[in-house]
């Protein structure tokens, strides 16, 4: 966001501030080998029932509105229960899980008085010296049929060089120990405040979610939360350990954790599910990463999360959504924040290592096709359409079986028509060397203007003459550049990295680079944020530019951005713009043929012709009223195409 005052309400790169560099915490390997009851189901059946005659705990905080642990960053909750979406497929490091009925998540009672010592469900805890109770959990995490307790405790105003929080094992027999403390690369400060979630997440296994929130800003994608997963009657009990920074601007960030035991070989596991949902979604979309016990650590499920992803895929698939919105944007969107391969990672190991997703092409190829039979069902083709413009900008490209079959789809929901070799035109076009508005412009009666370096030209409507148009005609040349009227200048557009959004970057007199405007385009991944290249190029097309917002086509899809308050007026087109002068048509170059939508939708279909047949390679494309004619500039050369003849293979009728 720039400063109060200017135009500009998109949030935008702000300086960052180095954390001073922290020592990590060692890794440790879980080396624990829990003892079991034989008749396991018959004692937790007996603990439920004493569990439920022990009186209420008083004082104790239950009476006081809780946030459970799983999720926004910015206030860390968790539902009732984890979810327990099962988990196949091979080449995983460990076997892996089975469905299994999620955890019921049981939260800990807070203490708001933070006392010395707490009473509660048949147990009397007495906190370590210059420690007081935040909060208890009582559970039987060892599986004895006694209660334990884990508790998280924080130091009394008199304590000297304490940690900020420790979380303690209290067991029915022996002796208090600390588990954990508030991990080093958690941010701290005077200008820094934490929030801390404990929750029993397994049958032997709790959680812990520590959130800290800061006034200054931090580097880029740096660790703001800790979530680690413990096991509290091991001699070893961090099963595992995240780090995890804040979302992504315009996003929320969630987590939820079910720590039962997934592969059913009597000690927990982790499933971790993340969700994010962009701010101008609906939907959110979840993703899973499995981790099962075993003796020299947790290993990570190789299956996880392109199992979990291809499965909500095929689920909205089945669903032929055809309501607003576009959930897998939100889907690359977490693939950003979870797969070390888009370079932007948010979810880190111990060590602070981002996740390796594996083959994502299987993820891509349903995303894709979802988002084509979804803005098809809206009857937005133009994004659909877009899917195949922006074809490898995120992770991989397309399979070749996958492309076919988005062409297959496309192709049979338009209306084909065969495109006639173009005329060329003999005047060159003026090309500025940054985005700008068309050197072409239909004039009513299909007569051409084309704007060259020094003069702009008239192709006749019939095609037979080029002449000089004179600015006593009522024809001067158009500004080309793409300029509001306040006089700031849209100057390209860049892949964020710091966001998910494309940016355009735009400047004026006096500032040559302002604030960037977020296009809610996803952005490619990689693309420039591993250090490799700036990412694939953009066109824009350019409706509307003003002090009020924005509106162009963007690698052919429609993306508009209006200042809160402020309602964008229809008008007739400026020149230069891909609509008709008439405003009822638009035309998009595609790797299938040029997009006229208006009425209806057609592809002209240029890929047959001998030359000046890769419409993908069109720029400044114009159209004429009725869909008439379409110009555009092809290697620098001006080519009309005149309305051609219906296909063949267009049905008569269309559905």
């Amino acid at each position: 966001m720039p400063g109060a005052g200017s135009r500009h309400f998109w949030p935008s790169n702000v300086p960052r501030t180095k954390l001073a560099e922290v020592p990590r915490l060692p890794f440790r390997k879980s080396l624990r080998y829990p003892t079991f009851e034989s008749n396991f189901a018959t004692a937790c059946a007996g603990l439920l029932a004493a569990l439920a005659g022990l009186p209420g705990c008083n004082g104790c905080g239950s009476q006081k509105p809780y946030t459970p642990f799983g999720v926004a960053s910015s206030e860390p909750s968790l539902p009732g229960t984890a979810n327990s979406a099962s988990v196949a497929g091979t080449g995983s490091a460990a076997p892996t899980p089975s469905s299994s009925l999620a955890f019921a998540i049981r939260r800990a009672e807070l203490t708001p008085t933070s006392p010395e010592a707490w009473s509660g469900s048949g147990l009397t805890l007495k906190a370590p010296p210059e420690r007081r109770f935040a909060q208890v959990l009582p559970g039987d995490f060892d599986g004895d049929a006694a209660l334990d307790a884990v508790a998280w405790l924080v130091p009394t105003a008199t304590a000297k060089d304490a940690p900020a929080g420790e979380l303690w094992y209290f067991p029915s027999a022996g002796e208090a120990r600390r588990l954990s403390a508030v991990p080093s690369f958690v941010p701290s400060g005077p200008d820094c405040t934490s929030s801390t979630k404990l929750a029993q997440t397994g049958a032997h296994s709790v959680t812990l979610d520590v959130l800290a929130s800061c006034g200054a800003a931090l580097i880029a994608r740096a660790p703001t939360r800790a979530i680690q997963v413990l096991t509290p009657s091991s001699e070893h009990p961090a099963l595992l350990t995240l780090r995890v920074a804040s979302p992504a601007p315009d996003e929320t960030l969630d987590f939820s954790v079910d720590s039962s035991d997934q592969d059913h070989d009597g000690k927990d596991d982790v499933r971790l599910t993340v969700s994010l949902r962009a701010a101008s979604e609906s939907e959110a979309s979840s993703a899973d990463l499995v981790w099962l016990d075993r003796a020299a650590g947790a290993s990570r499920a190789a299956s996880e999360p392109r199992a979990s992803l291809l499965r909500a895929a095929s689920a909205r698939t089945r669903s032929k959504r055809g309501t607003a919105g576009d959930p897998e944007s939100s889907t690359l969107r977490l693939l950003s924040s979870l797969c070390a391969e888009g370079g932007v990672a948010r979810v880190f190991d111990e060590e602070g290592a981002p996740f390796r997703c594996g083959e994502l092409g299987p993820v891509v190829d349903s995303l894709m096709m979802n988002q084509v039979l979804a803005s098809v069902a809206q009857g937005d083709f133009l994004h659909a359409f877009s899917v195949l413009n922006k074809d490898g900008w995120y992770f991989t490209q397309l399979s070749a079986g996958q492309r076919k079959l988005i062409e297959r789809e496309l192709l049979r929901k338009v209306s084909k028509l065969d495109a006639e070799p173009p005329l060329v035109a003999t005047t060159p076009p003026a090309l500025p060397r940054l985005p700008h508005y068309s050197p072409l412009w239909f004039e009513p009666d299909r007569a051409l203007l084309i704007q060259g370096a020094r003069e702009v030209m008239r192709l006749s409507a019939d095609r037979a003459t080029e002449s000089v148009v004179s600015a006593e005609g009522g024809v001067p040349p158009w500004p080309l550049d793409i300029a509001s009227p306040g006089g700031v200048r849209l100057l390209g557009a860049v892949h964020g990295c710091d966001r998910s959004d494309l940016l355009l970057t735009e400047g004026d007199a006096t500032h040559p680079v302002l604030p960037s405007l977020a296009t809610h385009v996803t952005a490619a991944r990689p693309a420039s944020c591993t250090g490799h290249g700036a990412g694939p190029a953009v066109t824009i097309a350019p409706l509307a530019f003003d002090d009020d917002g924005f509106e162009a086509l963007i690698e052919g899809q429609r993306v508009s951005q209006v200042l809160p308050g402020k309602t964008r007026v229809a008008g007739l087109p400026a020149l230069g713009t891909p609509r008709s002068p008439d405003g009822r048509w638009l035309v998009a170059p595609s790797r299938l043929g040029l997009l006229v939508v208006g009425e209806h939708a057609e592809l002209w279909q240029t890929a047959a012709l001998p030359s000046h047949g890769d419409a993908s390679r069109f720029t400044d494309c114009v159209v004429a009223n009725e869909a008439r004619a379409v110009a555009c500039i092809d290697s620098g050369r001006v080519v009309v195409f005149e309305r051609p003849k219906p296909s063949a293979s267009t049905p008569q009728k269309k559905k």
